[in-house]
């Protein structure tokens, strides 16, 4: 075919000298989204030398991929393995599933810029956001740095498994230099403009952080992600000059994106039931309008993304959801911005299981008795659960736990059973395989099908947003939308409740082969959206195509028999906390900077990953003043008054605190199961099964 003459060196720049590495016979799936073909890949230095029908030269490495999928590595634009770098170069489960280049900082959150003194303030507010332990936080990390620069220093000092690359966040933006303020302005009810000064110094903050490598910054402008005590993240309602002025730092520094979660809807800290439609469309202008400020001051130099989510509502209030955001992604395009939303794989939900931290019979104290006596002599615990009379008790005093104020809202949150359904590989299940009614089948409570599943080593998954239309049609809508990519997947995050990262072999097994509730998607056109498509949102443009002179970062993978394997709860992380992990098999052979990092699954132990520093940074922009800038962590004592005023804004946001997603569930956790004293969050207004 002619568009093959174009994608290899010619033969006496192949026959030049011999490749390190030759991929041979597979069906090339390239990445710019051109029609697959079959033919070889030839990697010399770690960079891609020759793709073409045959290359002639011999390599030093051969591999035979006949039969096999040959594509480039997948890039994951949303994680949150800031802290994770510390201690494992592996990244698990991300490298194992085809991940060449993981970027994280995403959603405000991060753990640099950071002065000694709020090392836990900040672990304290990332537990809460992203379910990553404290205690876990506070003794995994290195710690060996203090601005946003010796951060990256850091990160660039160890070697993994993957590439990787950075945002700074908000949350610590905020926190160097507002102290114990940082959350000061987005409390209820609160109208506390920053001062001129201060937003002047985050914007130089986040100008050397970009110009010494960041890809960019992210925020929160979600009711959704809150700290422990259920203030909102740092930054959540930051005013329009504060935006901008950030936005403008990244231009001045060469360019970058701009990423943040929302919900389009937080105007002030109110619980969603409370807010004002008039107003929340009044901020959607207010929004849309800076957004588009954004793209006519920078064009596509400052990028925007966001993760395009919408609710458990009726179909049509998710359709207009959706339609609302990709008017505006088409408007900032409009206007000469780069504007890309980011799109679950597959419904985020929580997974349940008799070994997780989260599942509907933690409210027993028969449960709870059985599994600390089986912990302590080392029985397992499914044998003791499959005992009649234990069953029996358990599944009475669950039920019995909805009545009860401390029990009722973490009921709530994991007995909603229309949308609670068994565990399945495709992650779309019909409308009629939920718990409710397959009880009404079998003539048993939901309770009692729930438990029997869990109990055979089966889990129970929960979608708890984005399941408004019961399957995943805005999804493949937005899919074939130019301006979406796949991501939000949280790899590194939300740990004890969920398990995405394995979403970019989700978009193969599901996507493109196996989708049977609606129609699927291309491979070129899908393999294009996880690679070159994110690779140009974010500004990488050595990566992202099986293309002479790119990097080597290529997978080989035997689509025909790859498939999800159950998640399972494991307890491998510092300290010997738990999480879900999800293995993926079909993954033959993975390289980076055409290093084998895993083969037929195995991890070779092979680290060639580096921390990527963003192409485009003008180091000369680097000020260097990030000391400077900073402000004290404690402010002065209040007056009685004053701290009055400030437990009523703790308990209006708590009233808030229960909005949705996995930041209230765990928060729930910690109010019930994990305090059992309760606490003031035991109970808050906004019930928890709108989650």
């Amino acid at each position: 075919a002619t568009h093959l003459v174009t994608r290899g060196a010619s033969r006496a720049a192949a026959m030049a000298g011999s490749p390190d590495y030759v991929i041979r016979g597979g069906t090339i799936v390239d990445g710019t989204g051109g029609p697959a073909f079959v033919g070889d890949v030839a990697v010399s230095g770690g960079l891609i030398s020759e793709v073409a029908p045959h290359v002639e030269a011999r390599g030093a490495r051969e591999y035979d991929a006949r039969g096999l999928h040959v594509t480039p590595g997948w890039i994951d634009c949303h994680t949150h393995f800031d802290a994770q770098v510390s201690w494992d170069p592996y990244l698990t489960p991300s490298t194992g599933n085809g991940v060449t280049t993981c970027i994280f900082g995403m959603c405000g959150i991060g753990f640099a810029p950071c002065q000694k003194d709020r090392r836990e303030f900040l672990a304290h507010l990332v537990e809460a956001v992203e379910d990553l332990p404290e205690v876990v936080l506070m003794n995994g990390m290195s710690w060996d740095w203090e601005t946003f620069e010796e951060y990256l220093d850091s990160v660039g000092r160890r070697s993994y498994a993957c590439d990787v690359a950075a945002l700074v966040g908000h949350a610590p933006l905020r926190t160097w230099v507002l102290g114990k303020r940082a959350s000061a302005s987005d409390r209820p009810g609160v109208d506390e403009a920053l001062q001129p000064h201060e937003i002047q110094a985050m914007a130089q903050i986040v100008q050397d952080a970009v110009a010494a490598g960041a890809l960019g910054f992210s925020t929160s402008r979600g009711l959704f992600h809150r700290d422990k005590d259920g203030w909102l993240t740092p930054g959540t309602l930051a005013g329009k000059n504060e935006l901008l002025s950030i936005a403008r730092a990244i231009a001045n520094a060469g360019g970058g994106i701009f990423q943040w979660a929302t919900d389009f809807s937080s105007y002030d800290d109110l619980p969603y039931a409370k807010l004002n439609p008039e107003k929340v469309w009044q901020y959607r202008q207010d929004e849309f309008e800076w957004m588009k400020q954004i793209a006519r001051e920078h064009g596509e130099k400052v990028a925007l993304t966001w993760t395009l989510g919408w609710g458990n509502e009726d179909p049509q209030t998710s359709r207009q959801t959706v339609e609302m955001q990709v008017g505006i992604l088409e408007e900032v395009k409009a206007e000469g911005g780069l504007a890309k939303a980011q799109v679950f794989a597959r419904t985020q939900g929580f997974l349940f299981s008799f070994t997780s931290r989260l599942h509907p019979f933690l409210v027993s104290e028969t449960f709870q008795r059985t599994q600390a006596r089986c912990k302590k002599i080392g029985r397992h615990l499914l044998a003791d659960l499959r005992d009649p009379e234990i069953k029996a008790s358990i599944l009475r005093e669950t039920q019995e736990s909805r009545k009860s104020g401390k029990w009722a809202e973490l009921y709530s949150v994991t007995t909603t059973w229309p949308m609670t359904y068994r565990w399945t590989a495709h992650y779309e299940p019909g409308n009629d395989d939920n718990i409710k009614v397959m009880a009404k089948k079998a003539g048993k409570a939901p309770l009692e099908i729930a438990y029997d599943i869990m109990v055979e080593e089966g889990c129970l998954w929960r979608p708890f947003s984005a399941w408004g239309t019961r399957d995943l049609s805005l999804n493949h809508e937005l899919f074939c939308h130019p301006q979406i990519v796949p991501g939000a997947d949280d790899a590194g995050a939300h740990y004890t409740v969920f398990a995405d990262a394995a979403a970019p072999s989700h978009m193969l097994t599901h996507w493109v082969r196996d989708r049977t509730h609606g129609p699927t998607l291309g491979l070129e056109y899908t393999v294009r959206k996880l690679t070159r498509e994110i690779a140009e949102l974010f500004g990488l443009p050595d990566r992202g195509a099986l293309l002479p002179g790119l990097k080597a970062d290529i997978n080989v993978v035997d689509l025909e028999k790859m498939e999800m394997q159950r998640p399972y709860f494991r307890k491998d992380l510092p300290l010997g906390a738990g999480r879900w992990l999800q293995d993926v098999s079909g993954y033959k052979l993975t390289l980076v900077s055409g290093c084998e990092t895993v083969r037929d699954g195995v991890p070779t132990g092979a680290f060639p990953g580096r921390l990527v520093r963003n192409p485009r940074r003008q180091p000369g922009k680097w000020s260097g003043l990030s000391h400077e800038l900073a402000g004290p962590f404690d402010t002065q004592e209040l007056s009685a008054a004053d701290a009055a005023e400030a437990e009523a804004q703790r308990l209006r946001a708590l009233e808030g605190a229960g909005a949705m997603g996995t930041s209230a569930a765990a928060r729930v956790l910690r109010d019930t199961v994990e305090d059992p004293q309760g606490g003031a969050g035991a109970v808050h207004a906004a019930p928890l099964s709108k989650l």
